[in-house]
């Protein structure tokens, strides 16, 4: 499972937070992220919350399978799985390896994907150690895209790496509340096919 928190927040925001957390994010640790997302004709994989990505990172390419669940105050906790992979398909092969159902990879590798969402953003990442839990804490700027329309976007994440997993949500949940960072309800991919329904 991983469990995420995600803010609506401004870049200054993030350097406020940083600064108080006695972090100190690096430029060369920047990294690019260009993600396509898809799904067959039918819509199957969105009726079901579930999300399916090729994302170059850097250059290096992943492929990634999303189980979405509601997020509540901006924390999200959903299934995920990914694996390096040159193409979608070479992805789906190797995802059951990693846990995600075998069923469910071999049908859509048999079937006509299309892609219906674009998300292309600058991650900037930094650890963050205390009260006996790590995470990743992150300022994520960029542009979410479906169809014909395209909208520009900025937030943070925090992502739980290991150790005590409530107090990594009591820390996130007092650092949100010192910044007035607003809790980010839907996923990028979410956000990305809304644009579609405008």
């Amino acid at each position: 499972m991983e469990r995420e928190f995600k803010w609506k927040a401004s870049a200054q925001q993030f350097d406020a937070l940083c600064q108080s957390l006695g972090l100190h994010p690096h430029p060369q640790t920047i990294l690019h992220m260009d993600a396509i997302y898809y799904d067959d004709a039918a819509h199957s994989l969105r009726d079901r919350k579930i999300g399916l990505r090729l994302r170059s990172e850097n250059g290096r390419r992943v492929c990634c399978m999303k189980l979405r669940t509601e997020a509540q105050n901006g924390l999200h906790v959903h299934e995920e799985y990914e694996c390096a992979a040159d193409t979608l398909i070479d992805g789906l092969q190797k995802l059951p390896a990693h846990g995600a159902s075998a069923e469910l990879c071999q049908h859509l590798a048999q079937s006509e994907l299309i892609p219906i969402a674009h998300v292309c953003f600058d991650r900037q990442p930094v650890m963050w150690t205390q009260d006996g839990f790590s995470a990743e804490l992150s300022l994520d700027i960029g542009t979410l895209a479906s169809g014909s329309q395209s909208v520009p976007f900025c937030e943070i994440e925090c992502e739980y790496k290991e150790g005590d997993a409530d107090a990594f949500q009591t820390a996130c949940e007092a650092q949100a509340a010192r910044f007035a960072l607003t809790p980010e309800p839907l996923s990028k991919l979410a956000r990305a096919l809304s644009l579609s329904k405008v």
